[in-house]
């Protein structure tokens, strides 16, 4: 007998019919894994949650190597302009016989100012970069959220890492956390330096390798 309108056949209604989905809603397409972008390598102990790694030691050392260059230069600058100056005199130990040579420490001063500014304004801005960092493809941000760092915690972070370099011109021994600083990234998880921690701040790789 053929079934009328609105009646369901014995194949529709059979055992081995799958039960309507409710609300007659398509089903949810399946999972994919998340991948990382094409030339990151894939998020993990290396990486952030959103797929963005951290930026490797070598990385992060030819990025300050470009800023400590440009700085170098301006040093200089300011090292010619103040050669004649006897404000903040420093007075160089010489050997017997030897004549004691002095430099004024302004243009260390102001350098290591200007240094401090840099960092701050730079990296606490919108695009959390300096010049070096640009050149290497790399960003600091916010531990936690992965944020813009801020003004405030970039000057922490500058800050921080001014007094371990000018502890490091003095002291010899003490200089050595200077050291301890620059090479913490190498064993630390999320490759941060001192100063990263003390201002709760990460630096992620931004532009493929190549």
């Amino acid at each position: 007998m053929t079934p009328g309108p609105g009646e369901a056949t014995g194949a529709d209604t059979g055992a081995g019919a799958p039960p309507p989905f409710p609300g007659n809603a398509p089903p949810p397409p399946p999972a994919f894994p998340t991948q990382a972008p094409v030339g990151y390598p894939s998020t993990g102990p290396t990486g952030t949650a959103d797929g963005l790694p951290y930026a490797t030691w070598g990385i992060r050392v030819g990025g300050y190597l470009i800023d400590a260059v440009i700085f170098l230069v301006v040093l200089a600058l300011f090292y010619l302009l103040f050669r004649h100056s006897h404000t903040l005199d420093v007075r160089l130990m010489a050997r017997r016989g030897t004549r004691r040579r002095s430099f004024s420490a302004v243009p260390f001063l102001i350098t290591g100012v200007l240094w401090i500014a840099y960092g701050t304004l730079l990296c606490g801005s919108p695009k959390g970069q300096t010049v070096g960092m640009m050149a290497v493809g790399v960003r600091v941000v916010r531990d936690e959220t992965l944020a813009a760092l801020g003004y405030g915690r970039a000057l922490a972070r500058a800050a921080f890492e001014g007094v371990l370099r000018l502890i490091n011109l003095l002291f010899l021994l003490l200089g050595l956390i200077w050291v301890l600083d620059m090479l913490f990234p190498l064993w630390d998880k999320k490759r941060q330096t001192l100063h990263d921690k003390v201002a709760g701040s990460v630096v992620l790789r931004v532009r493929p390798a190549g």
